[in-house]
């Protein structure tokens, strides 16, 4: 009998002390402060005014529910940024700044409701490539880099004519002392007449501050150039 008492006993304090537990949790609308994944973009291309900051926090994962972190905030260069939504996307912070006086580091402060801190930066380096000829005969030729980031290796290029059946060149080329080649191989995938390139700079970085959902931060840049491919005679 005192046994029987005994484990009733241990089972009413587990109890209480897991509900204390659970009670000091900070949640809110089913939220679980400890578990927000902080999903970071920034975006531009050369030719537009200004790059695009969006930083979202979600439910778990990558893939969870875009949520509302009210009252906690979100802080761009020590600016706090205000909340939006989309029926889609769910809540969001979304803040433009001027590309040319935007290139440099930058940090981003996530302070949830209890007033904890989570503090990250990160670089955006805007880059430009030098004049094509406004015909390139098919043979291979190379595009000059200006402020390419250094630590950088690669960077996606994308070659689009207008032949219905072709599917142009779109790969992760080396970029090598500021320059990329474009050999005879990629080339060989492209018809003769009007080609768009485009070139991408892709980078996703963990964050190193975050909650134990962790975090990426995605930053692309983009340029475009146009020229007149012609088949050698």
């Amino acid at each position: 009998m005192n046994f029987c008492r005994t484990i009733v006993v241990l089972v009413g304090f587990v109890a209480m002390v897991t509900g204390c537990k659970n009670k000091d949790k900070p949640i809110k609308n089913g939220i679980d402060a400890d578990w927000i994944y902080f999903d970071y973009t920034i975006t531009a291309e050369e030719g537009s005014e200004n790059v695009t900051c969006v930083f979202q926090y979600k439910n778990y994962d990558a893939e969870g529910k875009a949520i509302d972190i009210e009252p906690g905030k979100v802080e761009l260069d020590g600016q706090q940024l205000q909340s939006d939504s989309a029926r889609l996307s769910g809540f969001y912070y979304e803040v433009q700044k001027p590309v040319d006086s935007f290139a440099g580091k930058h940090s981003v402060v996530f302070i949830n409701a209890d007033g904890k801190e989570y503090k990250n930066e990160f670089d955006f380096s805007p880059f430009s490539a030098g004049d094509l000829p406004a015909k390139i005969k098919r043979e291979p030729f190379t595009i000059q880099l200006k402020n390419f980031p250094v630590t950088e290796k690669s960077v996606r290029l994308l070659l689009l004519d207008t032949a219905f059946a072709s599917s142009g060149f779109n790969d992760l080329v080396p970029v090598i002392d500021g320059k990329i080649e474009i050999d005879e191989s990629i080339l060989r995938t492209i018809k003769a007449g009007p080609i768009n390139l485009d070139l991408y700079l892709e980078k996703e970085v963990p964050l190193k501050q975050t909650t134990k959902a962790g975090g990426m931060i995605s930053i692309t840049y983009g340029l475009r150039k146009e020229f007149d491919l012609v088949d050698k005679r």
